[in-house]
């Protein structure tokens, strides 16, 4: 049986909120801070005491009147924990943290060949053993896959890596391990890490560009993840560019990615028979010719979709991620920047950042575990 979830009131909820945000903090600034009658603070904090969310710290300062010196109150991070899982093409990453995202244990496998959903659970299973996920009382478990998700049933649509289709990974991995299950996008976790914990933090209108094996984009508007009706926002990889050049011509990947992305440069380098590997090439980039007049041509067509998403969008910042986008940031900004900025009005640019990500390979893991939180918790 699945185990019961706390269900907080507004205005337990609001308290919380704010004790996370500002602790340590006495009862008395909670209400100022959250506009609630101080018997109604006390009351939402009497429970968070009993439940072990919120616990009793140091004395605070008395003021200038003197009198009685309150006492403030914090939040406890381990209350309860979090395992945030990334399931990539070739390896699975996972971790075990507090509320807070302090890491706990984390573990990295490469993938063994996947050809069904039994594979694809028995790795993740294997995964969570080892990390001994038994010995700590998890509050959820969020889960980032390289395919389009229903964020509603926790279906799997498609993982291309792996041919699957229509997974319901949610429902199976919450009747293994008995807590909650989140399933969603890698990219779209992406984006989430990075505004909790990384380049867009405070931030909440981020635009993540992850440039890999493939390329693809993870939303938050108004500090609310964004993936469209159907869960599929963020696909630029198939973003138009040069219709009158592709118009007649169908591709496996979609067309800014026949461009941009890791495959096409692989690609490149194999018909050419260009024997180094792709992160060698672009170590010696000025002294790869060939390569280096093909990567100009690829960045400007990343710039124009960027510069559309800038002018529909209007972010605060966009994130460069995934193993291209991290490792080579200041080759493409340097070569993206002119053309957005020759595109994009200066009314929408003078306003947005342009950064690397922060978090890496821990991107991913990272936005599960604040996924989670954000669909049962207070974040």
């Amino acid at each position: 049986m699945m185990k019961a979830r706390l269900v907080l009131k507004n205005s337990e909820a609001k308290v919380l909120e704010c004790i996370r945000q500002f602790r340590p903090i006495s009862r008395a600034h909670i209400a100022v801070k959250t506009g609630l009658s101080k018997p109604v603070v006390s009351q939402a904090v009497e429970r968070l005491i009993r439940e072990g969310i919120v616990r009793e710290s140091k004395k605070g300062k008395s003021t200038l009147r003197g009198g009685k010196r309150p006492t403030l109150l914090e939040f406890n991070p381990n209350w309860k924990f979090l395992v945030g899982i990334d399931v990539g093409g070739s390896k699975i990453r996972a971790a075990i943290t507090d509320l807070d995202g302090n890491m706990k244990h984390e573990i990295e496998r490469k993938i063994h060949r996947i050809r069904s959903v039994d594979d694809l659970v028995d790795q993740i299973s294997s995964l969570l053993t080892d990390m001994k996920c038994h010995n700590y009382e998890l509050l959820g478990i969020g889960v980032g896959v390289p395919g389009t998700c229903d964020r509603n049933t926790g279906k799997v649509r498609y993982i291309p890596a792996f041919d699957l289709r229509d997974v319901p990974l949610k429902k199976i991995l919450e009747t293994k391990f008995n807590v909650p299950v989140f399933v969603e996008n890698d990219v779209t976790l992406n984006a989430l890490g990075e505004m909790w914990k990384g380049a867009a933090k405070g931030l909440r209108n981020v635009l993540l560009v992850a440039l890999g094996t493939g390329t693809g984009a993870g939303l938050i508007l108004n500090g609310t993840l964004y993936t469209g009706a159907r869960g599929m926002a963020g696909e630029i990889g198939y973003l138009v560019t040069d219709w009158s050049a592709e118009k007649d011509v169908e591709y496996r990947f979609g067309r800014l990615e026949r461009w941009f992305s890791g495959y096409t440069f692989e690609q490149f380098l194999k018909e050419r028979r260009i024997r180094s590997t792709l992160n060698q090439v672009f170590e010696k980039l000025e002294s790869h010719t060939d390569f280096n007049e093909f990567f100009d041509v690829a960045c400007e067509h990343l710039a124009l979709a960027i510069a559309n998403a800038l002018c529909l969008l209007d972010p605060d910042v966009v994130v460069l991620s995934g193993g291209i986008g991290y490792n080579q940031y200041d080759k493409i900004l340097a070569k993206i920047e002119p053309i957005v900025s020759k595109t994009v009005p200066a009314e929408i640019l003078e306003h947005v950042q342009f950064k690397r990500a922060e978090l890496a390979e821990l991107g991913v893991v990272m936005g599960a575990v604040c996924y989670v939180q954000k669909e049962l918790f207070v974040i």
